[in-house]
């Protein structure tokens, strides 16, 4: 271990600031651009040098106070101490990057659409049981150690401020030593929790989780085994009241631990460049199309979709609330593992529009097989910049235009970034 001081020239990727020195770069987190900080080198086992910081010698004017007093220490934030102005910068590069190592076109990358604190609406936090009580949070930054967290600026208030009551349930639940997961989102109707334990309920368990649900006013408390096997859904334990979301104008009932976006204006922004690509097209297909965010409003606007998803239980809740909302005949959908089995051949022939929003591994099988259709509109939602840009590559291959890519701060103060984008047959 060496202790030198370096003067940070750039930000990376992950949010680490960037030292050149006479031995090659140095990779700093929590540095900032024109820092000049003494650090403590290490060589990580990727072979990268990386470094500590020990002291900001002097501030660069891109540095700013965090917002959290967890920060350096809990691993959900990398880049609170910079300016907005460079903060914003550097998320919308993060884009631009991925797109020029596939040698896409940068210019028509939008500005970053910004979020702001308090606004996240989902989380999933670690917890585990000590002999002086449960500690609750996210792990540090490349370690299992949890923080525990008495403050989150990320997160909504509705949830931060139930963590010191479910410090106290878990006291109960779980065994010294014990380790455990809670799935916590803020539905339009309360909280829906998920905890996902070591152990199985009994009746004890479950009388303890209904006076906690009381007490606390909780929609919905669901139990899942902390290592599920095929099969093992989310068991809800307590049901208050339904929990559901609104799509568009349609009040939908989720499912325990459903995939939504992380905050809601984020959704509308989303929903509404869709909305405005598909433009009242005939039929449309939406490939990942979980609870349905974007598959109602389009039904709702007069066009026919093929909704797509592995998540039965998701699927399931979109088609009830088609027919309760007299949209059964204009959404069908499909439960189906579009990585094994994407759609192909006849499935795509006579499509107006094809919509899709795959986790962070993005669509490589699927993009394939779009960029050699003939659908004239294709909107692609992405939570990796990097995955899209390998998809977006393909489809550009075969003969699509990237008419325009929006970034969306979803994800604020980390590394991750959401984009909608669209492509249209040339």
């Amino acid at each position: 271990m060496t202790d030198i001081d370096v003067t940070i020239k750039a930000l990376g990727a992950k949010g680490d600031g960037v030292a050149e020195t006479d031995g090659g770069a140095i990779f700093v987190p929590f540095a900032a651009p024109g820092d000049l900080v003494n650090i403590r080198v290490n060589k990580s086992k990727d072979g990268r040098r990386r470094g500590k910081v020990l002291s900001v010698t002097e501030a660069g004017p891109d540095r700013h106070p965090a917002a959290c007093e967890h920060f350096t220490q809990c691993g959900g934030c990398s880049v609170q101490h910079l300016t907005p102005a460079s903060y914003q910068s550097w998320k919308r590069e993060i884009v631009c990057q991925a797109l020029k190592r596939q040698n896409l076109d940068t210019a028509i990358v939008a500005n970053l659409i910004t979020g702001s604190v308090g606004e996240r609406r989902r989380a999933r936090l670690s917890a585990r049981r000590l002999a002086g009580g449960t500690i609750l949070g996210f792990f540090e930054m490349g370690s299992h150690r949890i923080v525990n967290l008495e403050q989150c600026p990320v997160l909504h208030s509705d949830i931060t401020s139930i963590f010191p009551a479910l410090r106290s349930l878990l006291d109960e639940l779980l065994e010294v030593r014990s380790a455990a997961e809670v799935a916590v989102t803020r539905s339009d109707t309360g909280l829906d929790i998920t905890l996902l334990m070591p152990g199985e309920t009994d009746l004890t368990v479950r009388e303890t989780l209904a006076t906690f649900a009381e007490t606390n006013d909780v929609a919905r408390i669901s139990w899942k085994p902390l290592q599920p096997k095929a099969g093992d859904d989310a068991e809800p334990i307590v049901a208050r009241r339904s929990v559901a979301m609104k799509f568009g104008d349609i009040q939908t009932e989720i499912p325990p631990d459903a995939f939504i976006q992380p905050t809601s204006w984020g959704e509308q922004v989303l929903c509404e460049n869709v909305m405005a690509a598909v433009n009242g097209a005939d039929k449309v297909v939406e490939l990942f199309a979980g609870c349905g965010a974007f598959a109602l409003p389009i039904a709702m606007s007069g066009s026919q979709v093929f909704a797509v998803d592995l998540a039965q239980d998701h699927l399931g809740a979109l088609s009830r609330t088609a027919r309760s909302n007299g949209l059964g005949e204009r959404i069908k959908v499909e439960a189906r593992n579009l990585d094994r089995r994407p759609l192909a051949g006849p499935e795509l022939d006579g499509l107006d529009v094809v919509v899709l929003d795959p986790p962070r591994a993005g669509a490589s099988a699927q993009a394939g097989l779009l960029a050699n259709s003939a659908i004239p509109t294709i909107v692609y939602i992405s939570c990796n910049p990097q995955s899209f840009a390998r998809d977006a590559r393909k489809l550009i291959d075969g003969g699509y235009e990237l008419e325009s890519v929006l970034p969306i701060d979803q994800f604020l103060w980390s590394p991750h970034v959401e984009l909608v984008s669209v492509f249209r047959s040339s």
